[in-house]
This record gives structure tokens, C-alpha cells and sequence, in this order.
């Protein structure tokens, strides 16, 4: 399969791209070393989640 996007890091900026990626209808594949962590991007917008949701839910609905 080819893709057309790669999105490196299913954390929440990570999900979030893939997200935005999706509804642009790219193909989209996002690779993820499953360790994650609850450190913050200071350079993510369109951010995908919810005020007072924990990391590690916010993760698991995205995936």
C-alpha cells in the first residue's frame, strides 16, 4: 500500500494530524513506538481533545 502522509507519534498532536489529514482525505498512516508520555508540543493547533479528559483516554479514543 502507499501512503501519502506518514504521521510519526500517536500522541495527541499526533492523532490530531492524522485526524486533519483524514478529513482531507489523504492517505494517512501514523507509526508510533507505544511509550507514551504526557509531554506537551508547543507547536500543535487543531488540537483534538476535551477540557479535564486524562492523556491516556484522550489516546485510547483516538486510536
Amino acid at each position: 500500500m502507499e501512503w501519502e502522509c506518514v504521521v510519526v507519534g500517536a500522541g495527541a498532536a499526533g492523532l490530531s494530524a492524522a485526524l486533519v489529514l483524514g478529513r482531507a482525505r489523504r492517505k494517512t498512516i501514523v507509526i508510533d513506538a507505544d511509550d507514551p508520555s504526557n509531554r506537551a508540543s508547543g507547536v500543535v493547533g487543531g488540537l483534538l481533545g476535551f477540557d479535564q479528559r486524562r492523556p491516556d483516554d484522550l489516546y485510547a479514543a483516538g486510536r
